[in-house]
């Protein structure tokens, strides 16, 4: 049977949000999600005057790095990244700042963004539970807020006074905080979905164009109960663009028997 155009109507555009551990093991898989933070191996040394301290978890697998900036070292870098000008300041708690810790996210941990709610560092977490974010030239930013342990092992959504410092989740940056323990942090990634819906009508797909179908002799059908009521079984679905070239292939659970009584009504899922 030739090959079926899809419907417009039949494709379902969608983002779906993933998150996960933003720390990995030294094999590149995820901390698992019950764990507290790991023990950070620490390599220090200094560049153009700063002193740089990175954490690690196994030999080369850089997970953040800490550093202190000043108005005589830094801190204009990263007023042009956070104020998209160098000599924008930095404001939090009401008040510009000129000296402060940036922790520092590895860009391989996390693709897209950070995961505004799972920051917890030391006491503090951001307060974008009870606060929409500031919107600067990086993208979102939060405040730094104490929050309090329940007893339940675990964590409110911050106090929301008391601001310590800036959580940028865009651009991997914590403001105004040191490292210290526990430190767990998710990432937010949006995953580009497809879903394609297919449809085989009681008309369609029922003769096969396997020769085992066919008498090679005489061109018949092997069953002559198949003239009337023939019945195949759909294994997979092939997704083909316009030239005719198979672009993705999904595997059915189980063969599905098709025959003039019965249609097959699925969906096809692509992520990118």
């Amino acid at each position: 049977m030739p090959l079926q155009r899809i419907a417009p109507s039949d494709f379902v555009f969608s983002n779906e949000i993933v998150t996960n551990n933003c720390w990995k093991n030294a094999d590149g898989t995820f901390i698992d999600d019950d764990e507290d933070s790991p023990s950070f191996g620490t390599d220090s040394f200094s560049n153009g005057g700063m002193s740089i301290t990175n954490y690690t978890l196994g030999a080369g697998n850089l997970q953040f790095s800490e550093t202190t900036v000043s108005s005589e070292r830094g801190l204009g870098a990263i007023q042009n990244i956070v104020t998209g000008c160098k000599n924008t300041p930095i404001t939090w708690g009401g008040g510009a700042q000129t000296g402060f810790t940036v922790i520092s996210i590895a860009r391989g941990s996390y693709k897209s963004a950070l995961l505004p709610g799972s920051l917890r560092i030391g006491t503090l977490t951001d307060d974008s539970k009870i606060n929409p974010p500031r919107i600067l030239n990086c993208g979102r930013a939060y405040n730094l807020v104490t929050g309090t342990v329940l007893p339940g092992g675990g964590f409110t959504y911050g106090s929301g006074t008391g601001v310590s410092g800036l959580f940028l989740p865009d651009v991997g940056l914590i403001l105004g905080a040191s490292v210290s323990s526990p430190f767990t942090l998710r990432t937010q990634d949006a995953t580009p979905t497809i879903q394609v819906f297919i449809r085989a009508r009681n008309n369609e797909y029922n003769y096969s164009m396997n020769p085992s179908f066919i008498s090679g002799s005489t061109g018949d059908l092997w069953f002559k109960s198949f003239d009337y009521h023939p019945q195949t079984y759909i294994t997979s679905i092939g997704l083909y663009n316009d030239d005719g070239v198979l672009m993705a292939n999904a595997k059915l659970p189980k063969p599905f028997k098709k025959t003039f009584e019965t249609e097959l009504l699925t969906s096809v899922t692509l992520n990118f």
